[in-house]
């Protein structure tokens, strides 16, 4: 598995932009699982994660890495082909309108699956030993170039802290979502 695969195909990027394809790509956990297993691991029906793997599969970004005979039916082993999936800049650039919809629902999707952890998170019990933690920067005004700048320094700061923290086997770890959002306050009517 790659530590980062970039996007630049619009296949790819339709396909990853559905927010169920998200949710069964991070139940993969960095190991490889059946179809059967995923479907379990979410409580769906195994024939919906077993067409939504295809999907993955044939546009690359799931991977079958074994196969095996149990009890003449033949098990299917898939792994994401990356820990991260990036969009390639160039096709940010696209005027396309196709691609510009692929990666606004992409975008989407990210952001749906980040809130429902969130909602979750604040519905379960007060965990003392893991509390929940959120910054929360209101009301600034940057130029483009600030946002860029403010994102690399984020993203490096995190990818420098987190390395090696993929291990759940480690003592008294528990499963984090870690999210950094920038976007554009919208103005409302009044």
């Amino acid at each position: 598995m790659k530590d980062v695969l970039v996007l630049r195909d619009l296949q790819q990027i339709k396909a990853i932009s559905h927010p169920y394809r998200i949710e069964i790509l991070e139940a993969f956990e960095d190991s490889a699982a059946t179809a059967k297993q995923i479907a379990d691991k979410l409580g769906e029906p195994h024939a919906k994660v077993n067409y939504h793997i295809k999907t993955l599969l044939k546009v690359e970004i799931l991977e079958l890495v074994e196969e095996k005979v149990k009890l003449g039916i033949v098990e299917k082993y898939y792994i994401p082909a990356a820990r991260t999936f990036v969009i390639d800049r160039n096709i940010l650039n696209t005027i396309e309108k196709n691609v510009a919809e692929s990666i606004n629902q992409a975008s989407i999707s990210i952001f749906e699956n980040i809130s429902k952890d969130f909602y979750k998170a604040i519905e379960a019990a007060n965990d003392k030993e893991h509390p929940k933690k959120m910054l929360h920067y209101n009301d600034y005004y940057l130029t483009l170039d600030e946002v860029k700048e403010l994102h690399d320094k984020l993203k490096s700061v995190m990818q420098e802290f987190l390395q090696g923290k993929k291990d759940k086997n480690r003592e008294n770890v528990k499963k984090y979502s870690i999210s950094s959002l920038i976007i554009p306050r919208v103005k409302t009517k009044k």
